[in-house]
């Protein structure tokens, strides 16, 4: 069986779901071929770099207006139906590629992705099945089109959002879970009390894990500097990712300078040319510069030993000795978390599928909502304080767990396969 799998780097999320069903398709049968397409990348350079960069100064520095631009192309609006005419016209690049790799299903992990693939049945005559998976725990206009044969959603709630809501027919929807690695399901009995020692740390004490790297700067030091307020003892493990320009300040943070300052300039705008005018903008005038700039003093508190580490490939196992995690709230991060059954603690979501994401998960028991940062201390003060509370989280996690959602979304794709035959 030959797959074909649309992602997309607006967020790591898409990416690890891909990522997650390729290895479990391998491994279901070694006959089986699996190809991964960045779908932007693979229209145009230009196309991934707007869409991707844009999307992230958007909600980043103008939340509010990402927002807006979320809900209403989440309605039947002007604006919906223009960018399902750019999306769809965008997808005819994709033709040649599709006609190359010639696959017997494709799955998309991207809304976009989905309309674009879905349009190309209408025009070019497509005839091959089509599964999206939408890796967030609501859905979007955008990915809810015709000429999709199955919509696989991550809970029981997200699928009677998409029928009660869209009006996607009822059979053609199935709750089969987020593909997630297999590794955050399984743990070694005495791998916990045997990793925290090789970290140097105390396997009896809480451990709080912050993964960073989608934060801003000065948010991430800002948090831990709360942290370090909090009237407990726990300890702290700190990963930021590919945020090289985070991982660097939090070096200053833990190191012996005593002060620093950080410049938390998005990558975006150091990508543009220097004759762009928000280049420019941002070069000559100081004021608007200034807005990304914080200093910070370097943490002299020893009773919150903490561990920091850039990218790691073994995040599940940083996961499954942690015993609360703040994150964004992403679609995959979050599944991840849940997978290994550990709480959280959410901030900063973007206004849109972050924040729907948020609301899911703080109604269902699973994480809790920060509304500020002065909140840190008090809130992470009170978890840690009643384990009885950690284990009502950790429960909720286990009810939203699909440990056999990649087994299900393989059964799932040989049908669609076979039905084309």
């Amino acid at each position: 069986m030959k797959v074909l799998i649309l992602s997309a780097s607006t967020g790591g999320g898409h990416n690890r779901a891909a990522g997650a069903l390729k290895e479990y398709i391998l491994s279901a049968d070694r006959t089986n071929t699996v190809e991964i397409i960045d779908t932007f990348e693979e229209i145009s350079k230009l196309v991934n770099l707007t869409v991707t960069k844009g999307y992230q100064l958007l909600a980043k520095k103008t939340p509010s207006l990402y927002g807006k631009i979320y809900e209403a192309a989440d309605r039947d609006t002007a604006l919906s139906e223009l960018v399902n005419t750019i999306i769809s016209q965008l997808g005819r690049r994709l033709t040649p590629l599709i006609e190359q790799l010639r696959p017997d299903v494709i799955v998309s992990c991207h809304p976009f992705a989905t309309r674009m693939i879905a349009r190309m049945k209408e025009t070019h005559g497509l005839d091959i099945p089509i599964v999206f998976i939408l890796t967030d725990f609501m859905p979007h206009m955008t990915g809810v089109t015709g000429n999709v044969e199955a919509f696989v959603t991550a809970t029981a709630a997200t699928a009677r959002v998409l029928h009660e809501k869209y009006g996607v027919d009822d059979r053609l929807i199935f709750d089969c879970g987020m593909p997630v690695y297999d590794r955050f399901y399984t743990f070694p009995e005495g791998k916990r009390e045997e990793m925290l020692t090789s970290l140097g740390l105390d396997p009896e004490r809480r451990t709080v894990l912050l993964m960073a790297g989608s934060f801003g700067v000065a948010d991430i030091l800002t948090i831990y500097e709360k942290l370090l307020s909090v009237d407990a003892g726990f300890q702290i493990i700190v990963i930021t990712g590919h945020n090289r320009r985070l991982y660097n300040a939090f070096e200053k943070m833990l190191s012996d300078e005593r002060e620093f300052e950080t410049e938390d300039a998005p990558e975006f705008i150091r990508t543009l040319s220097e004759d762009n005018p928000i280049k420019l903008m941002y070069n000559r005038t100081e004021s608007f510069k200034e807005s990304f700039r914080e200093t910070f003093r370097r943490s002299t508190d020893d009773s919150k030993p903490t561990r920091l580490f850039y990218y790691v490939d073994n995040v599940e196992d940083y996961m499954h000795i942690s015993d609360l995690i703040i994150t964004k709230p992403g679609g995959l991060t979050t599944s991840e978390s849940i997978a290994c059954s550990l709480p959280m603690v959410v901030f900063r979501s973007f206004p849109g599928q972050e924040g729907q994401n948020a609301d899911f998960l703080a109604e269902s028991g699973a994480a809790v909502q920060l509304g500020t940062l002065e909140e840190v201390p008090d809130r992470i003060g009170e978890l840690l304080a009643q384990p009885e509370r950690l284990d009502r989280m950790k429960t909720a996690c286990r009810q939203l767990a699909h440990p056999d959602a990649c087994r299900r979304i393989y059964a799932l794709i040989r049908r669609m396969a076979a039905s084309k035959e």
